[in-house]
């Protein structure tokens, strides 16, 4: 997360009823890491979203950061191409930065991987604003993840800690492993809980 009549009601159909049918909203990690040389030049800057299921339809997916009393939301990304990327290409492309690689692989509970790119800024929130302005600077390799649900909320900046997203309850909860190397993070919708994990940024 493009007759004049349709246009509109396509955007829409695309923003607000994305998702899987018949299904609970599609959730993962939207990935934005900067690719370095050991130099710490910014030498790429690819956007990965990890998903809990294999998407069947194109998806835009709100990326939501817990703020101890609320959620701030993350608008938006977009998958378009249903192809799922081959991880281990990926792995091999970027093969020289090492802290990339490791990142990636490590990944848990998520077993699909598509390209993803942002919305059109029009529809950026604040935060979706600042984090596209650090990977706009080839000088700054900052990397940044952040727990997505394949859902659109309109003009919200925030959202309650439990929300609804599609008639169901839903709430999102993150903690650091007990040897402090991951976070976990905890989807529940409507009482369906999907779990899964990065590495911590030692970095952050």
């Amino acid at each position: 997360m493009s007759t004049k009549k349709a246009l509109p009601l396509l955007l829409l159909s695309f923003l607000f009823g994305c998702g899987q049918a018949d299904s609970a909203p599609v959730v993962g990690l939207w990935e934005n890491h900067a690719v370095v040389n050991t130099q710490m030049k910014v030498l790429a800057r690819p956007n990965y979203v990890f998903t809990d299921r294999q998407l069947t339809e194109p998806t835009v997916f709100t990326g939501l950061q817990n703020d101890s009393a609320e959620m701030v939301v993350v608008c938006c990304v977009k998958v378009s191409k249903l192809t799922a990327v081959d991880l281990k290409a990926v792995l091999q492309k970027y093969a020289a930065d090492t802290d990339f690689t490791q990142h990636m692989k490590t990944i848990k509970g998520l077993p699909y991987v598509y390209e993803a790119e942002p919305v059109d800024s029009k529809q950026w929130t604040s935060l979706m604003q600042t984090v596209m302005g650090i990977a706009a600077n080839k000088n700054d390799p900052s990397p940044y993840s952040v727990p997505v649900i394949g859902a659109a909320f309109e003009k919200k900046e925030t959202l309650p800690l439990a929300f609804q997203v599609g008639g169901q309850k839903a709430r999102l909860t993150s903690k650091k492993t007990a040897d402090g190397n991951a976070i976990s993070y905890q989807f529940t919708l409507d009482g369906k809980v999907t779990t899964f994990s990065e590495p911590a940024e030692p970095h952050d």
